[in-house]
């Protein structure tokens, strides 16, 4: 704990010197909203049991966020695509981080139940199912995408193996941590795609 004022201090100089003014504004927003998602968690956590909505809203703050880095080849990439197509994109994106954030909640019920913490799969239990039938609507989705706007295809071939991956990981019998590691790990074949470019 003594550590987090120290880390905070060097973060924000990296932040102040090195990004500019545009992401620094729509970083602080993003901030403002993580902030509030936080207290809610912490000050609030019986809100979750009437609205259980705690894993889409940490993946699409994670999507934000990911998205947020990239602003400057979003906007390009709108320009060039057309902003229906690029948003639908950013929309299975953040679909697939809040699958990824359901699937763990399904694994981890056990663990919550037993701290009285509240989530999807807490609220309801048979999610699990559920949560794989949507990781194939998701693929099937990525396959609309690459089909839509064929400039968009290696972006919806990796949403669509990782939302497939992330289905299988529903049904392969592992260890529940061993589950939600490679659950996160599954989200990365963006990097797997760019090293196979390079190489090729």
């Amino acid at each position: 704990m003594g550590l987090i004022p120290v880390l905070a201090t060097l973060d924000a100089i990296i932040v102040l010197s090195r990004l500019d003014r545009d992401l620094l504004l729509s970083g602080a927003c993003l901030g403002g909203a993580a902030f509030v998602y936080l207290t809610l968690n912490y000050a609030f956590s019986q809100l979750w049991e009437t609205i259980p909505l705690k894993e889409i809203t940490v993946g699409f703050l994670f999507a934000a966020g990911t998205l947020l880095v990239l602003a400057p080849k979003f906007s390009l990439a709108i320009s060039i695509t057309g902003r229906s197509t690029v948003t639908f994109a950013a929309l299975l994106f953040a679909t697939l981080c809040s699958l990824n954030c359901i699937s763990i909640a399904v694994w981890e019920s056990d663990l919550d139940r037993s701290q009285e913490k509240h989530s999807v799969a807490t609220r309801w239990p048979e999610e699990g199912f559920s949560a794989r039938i949507v990781c194939i609507v998701l693929v099937a989705a990525s396959l609309v995408l690459s089909i839509a706007d064929h400039r968009l295809f290696a972006l919806a071939v990796c949403l669509s193996v990782s939302a497939m991956l992330l289905a299988i990981l529903h049904s392969v019998s592992i260890q529940r941590d061993e589950r939600v590691a490679l659950a996160d790990l599954v989200l990365l074949t963006p990097v797997v795609l760019f090293f196979a470019e390079l190489i090729l």
